[in-house]
């Protein structure tokens, strides 16, 4: 009798330690499966899915079992340094103790992280030990994409244009008619006796008439000139080429060295800037887009985004040294090493070759 309480204590106690590591798991099951959900890429009901808060808390809810979770916070950062802080992204707390979701397009870009921290507290079955309820707690980090520039990699061998070549044109020799035979004839005179002579006339008649029609067709060799075609190629010496990335005041700009010998067509332009933070003020920090200027072809728009590719808008550029220039609505104050231009090309031959500032 006296082994009978111990061993209810013991069962008692396995209980409460499985209960505490069950608990334990599902708070960590919950803040990673969250995170995930939240840097997931695209949108869901219009909604990006690090902006669906709901969403989000729903997914770390399918893994309380047997608990409930006290708070489901969500934030946002940068990433951390090498001291191990975060990096906080403009105007954004990136504590995990608090709520942040939803944040809005235009301060986020790519690598930014989603925090999920879920929290509950464990309190055990039984009160026969004085143990204080223990709060459980576990954060997750994931990075999301914003946007994917897609950019060809494979350098082209160049483009030989085609020649049309004409096709030979068949001789055709007459037929020939061989001459015509006219027809002879033979007179013979036969002397009798009688006085009174007797003329007979024998008339041959030879009639060897002969026609015979042939048409061939000969086609006789003709010398046909040969055409050399023009090579296409965005690589080598006589390819596509670029200067450095420059910024000066209000514009981000780079040159273009097309030395292929022919005027090049864009396929589409990319480009990525310090978008919420590049400008020195205590107002508006942020960096909006207001102008393209390319060899004279200007695109006017108002953008302000991490990244993004430049619509409807479809430069030519032309043999030598040309320069593009991105136009912002303030000065360009703060580069934060995310800047870079990409022109992709869509002759053929250099079919989606990118001229990258990064490269």
């Amino acid at each position: 009798m006296l082994a009978l309480p111990v061993l209810l204590m013991l069962i008692y106690g396995i209980i409460e330690v499985g209960r505490l590591i069950f608990i334990f798991s599902s708070v960590a099951n919950a803040s990673r499966q969250a995170a995930r959900y939240g840097a997931a890429s695209g949108e869901i009901n219009d909604v990006a899915f690090y902006q669906d808060c709901e969403g989000i808390r729903a997914v770390a809810n399918q893994s309380a079992f047997i608990i409930t979770f006290d708070k489901i916070n969500i934030t946002y950062d940068r990433g951390i340094n090498p001291d191990g802080t975060p990096i906080p992204i403009s105007g954004v707390d990136p504590d995990p103790n608090v709520d942040t979701c939803p944040i809005e397009d235009f301060t986020v870009r790519n690598g930014d992280r989603i925090i999920v921290q879920v929290s509950t507290t464990y309190e055990p079955i039984l009160t026969l030990l004085p143990i204080d309820p223990l709060e459980v707690v576990s954060a997750s980090a994931r990075s999301f994409l914003i946007s994917i520039p897609i950019v060809g990699n494979a350098l082209p061998t160049g483009f030989a244009a085609e020649t049309a070549t004409p096709s030979p044109v068949p001789t055709v020799i007459p037929p020939t008619r061989p001459p015509t035979i006219a027809p002879t004839f033979t007179a013979t005179y036969i002397p009798t006796s009688i006085s009174i002579p007797n003329v007979t006339l024998a008339a041959t008649k030879t009639l060897e008439a002969t026609f015979t029609a042939t048409n061939t067709a000969r086609v006789s060799p003709t010398a046909m000139p040969s055409a050399t075609a023009t090579q296409i190629s965005c690589t080598g010496l006589t390819g596509v080429s670029h200067g450095p990335l420059v910024i000066d005041n209000n514009v981000m700009r780079m040159s273009i060295n097309n030395q292929t010998g022919h005027t090049l067509t864009t396929a589409q332009i990319y480009l990525e800037w310090n978008h919420d933070t590049g400008h020195i003020s205590d107002n508006d920090r942020g960096l909006r887009l207001r102008q393209i200027m390319f060899d004279s072809q200007v695109w006017n728009g108002d953008l302000q985004s991490p990244s993004i590719y430049i619509p409807a808008y479809y430069p030519r550029i032309p043999q030598g040294e040309s320069i593009i220039q991105f136009i912002f609505h303030q000065s360009y104050d703060i580069a934060d090493g995310t800047e870079r231009i990409i022109v992709s090309i869509s002759n053929p031959g250099c079919t989606n070759y990118p001229v990258d500032s990064s490269h």
